[in-house]
């Protein structure tokens, strides 16, 4: 076992004062001493610690649900572009503080797949906050009431994915839609946004009770995005009804 390897796992766990007096520690004992049962010790301190880690970043994320890539059922939906899906999941546009739009029907995988790139971001090491858009809106009322907006911005900025699920679900009063916008300008600063909706970009202006304030929060919205359209039956209704595959979503209107 190098010592070396020793000495950088020592450093990872922030007992620097011992590596730095392990080779005159060594230098003192009177035969060579093995280091591989150190080595072995050490190494799973790290590995648990990364591990809890991991546990607290999803858990403070505050996902509805623990999901994956690998348990989603691609083979339902073939509509849905998953080489669009993988690209999202190597972070990149996390890193570059971008947008991913969800966007398209309802029960074809978006709040899974939204989840499961969230969970990705969790375990590589990012902080994620996880919403819904009616979760959202509650949380800001009630701060609003108590003073301490300022406590949920930051909570929400200092993330490095943010994201926001059922965009649309609900029309906002002026000073929700007032504080979401604050918070989708601000946010390209800190953070990247994954935001999924059921409906219609044609329709999100109605979410907002002021005209300027609507056009300027999808201005922001559609800036640097990377938009995946989800068409195609309900997984969620699979086996209960038939469900149709009309009113198919365009991907040139979704990006107009």
């Amino acid at each position: 076992m190098s010592l070396q390897v020793v000495k950088e796992q020592m450093r990872k766990l922030l007992l620097t004062t011992a590596a730095s007096d392990l080779d005159e520690i060594l230098a003192k004992q009177k035969k060579a001493v093995s280091l591989a049962w150190l080595s072995e010790c050490l190494e799973r301190e790290i590995d648990a610690r990364r591990a809890n880690s991991i546990n607290k970043r999803i858990k403070l994320a505050k996902f509805p649900e623990i999901a994956s890539l690998e348990n989603f059922d691609w083979s339902f939906n073939p509509k849905i572009d998953e080489a669009a899906i993988r690209e999202l999941a190597t972070l990149k546009f996390v890193e570059d503080n971008e947008i991913g739009l969800f966007l398209g029907q309802p029960g074809t995988g978006k709040s899974h797949l939204g989840v499961a790139i969230g969970v990705l971001a969790a375990q590589k090491g990012y902080r994620v906050t996880w919403t819904s858009v009616k979760r959202l809106a509650k949380r800001i009322e009630i701060a609003k009431a108590r003073n301490n907006l300022d406590v949920l911005f930051k909570q929400i900025l200092s993330s490095k994915l943010w994201i926001m699920d059922d965009w649309g679900v609900i029309s906002m009063n002026r000073d929700v839609s007032e504080e979401i916008f604050d918070l989708l300008d601000r946010r390209k600063h800190s953070c990247a946004l994954l935001l999924t909706s059921n409906r219609d970009v044609d329709e999100w202006p109605r979410v907002f009770p002021d005209p300027i304030i609507a056009n300027a929060a999808i201005d922001r919205l559609f800036e640097r995005a990377r938009i995946v359209v989800f068409k195609g039956e309900s997984y969620r209704l699979k086996g209960r009804i038939s469900c149709g595959q009309s009113d198919d979503i365009d991907m040139a209107e979704m990006a107009n």
